[in-house]
């Protein structure tokens, strides 16, 4: 069984990367456009709400209602210094 570091924060940017912060500070950016096709995450194709994501209880969320698992995060993330 893996155990995943607890995600801490989650930072946006304009092109829809995603710079996250893992416990014992570990940094990593995560790609989001990919997931933007899917009909789930339509809505975060406006950068005003996609920056609208938070950290709750260690995933990531939207103030439209979406969440994305932390792990899959983790695993297809690049770590970044």
């Amino acid at each position: 069984m893996i155990i995943y570091p607890i995600l801490v924060s989650v930072i946006p940017h304009d092109n829809y990367l995603l710079e996250l912060v893992f416990g014992e500070n570990e940094k990593r950016i995560y790609d989001f456009k990919p997931n933007l096709e899917y009909k789930y995450y339509n809505a975060l194709i406006d950068l005003t709400l996609f920056k609208k994501v938070s950290v709750n209880n260690g995933e990531i969320e939207w103030v439209t209602g979406q969440d994305f698992c932390p792990h899959t995060l983790y695993d297809k993330s690049i770590p970044i210094n």
